[in-house]
């Protein structure tokens, strides 16, 4: 099914445990020079996470996806890239022969009393993608009204 004519998932749209998913991700493509840097900040970072225990299983299935090794700037977007979602859908797929790493994380989502739906599941408000598209023009137009505003802003004592 082709994605591209539906409005994109955005944040706001997702559960907390989604979001999770989504942040550990992002957290995992742009920290650190290396994957393996990024993994032990986030082992580290979410000791203490009711989740912590399918880490390892996502870092697996982190390094199945598409640019698996390439090393991204911090994504701030509150819309989900494609890859995002496609890594919702590989964890919420109700396939019956998963890949070891998403039965084992499905399993620890399963002991925690949660889920995560495949994001074809996930109804779609695009608050977030119009959220940033009047962030951008507001933006625009306060850059043309006072031009160099903001890059004049220091503290003065």
């Amino acid at each position: 099914m082709e994605t591209i004519n539906f409005t994109p998932l955005g944040f706001s749209d997702l559960t907390s445990d989604e979001a999770f998913v989504v942040s550990v991700f992002r957290h995992w493509q742009s920290c650190g020079s290396t994957c393996k840097e990024a993994e032990g900040s986030l082992t580290e970072m979410l000791k203490n996470d009711r989740l912590r225990e399918g880490l390892l299983s996502l870092f697996d299935l982190f390094g199945t996806l598409p640019d698996q090794n390439r090393r991204r700037t911090k994504n701030d977007s509150s819309v989900l890239t494609s890859v995002e979602e496609a890594l919702l859908d590989e964890i919420g797929s109700l396939d019956t022969m998963p890949r070891g790493c998403v039965k084992a994380f499905q399993q620890v989502l399963e002991e925690a009393g949660t889920t995560i739906r495949p994001a074809s599941e996930i109804p779609r408000s695009g608050y977030d993608h119009l959220a940033e598209a009047v962030d951008r023009k507001t933006a625009k137009v306060f850059d043309v009204l006072y031009p160099g505003f903001s890059g004049s802003l220091s503290y003065q004592s």
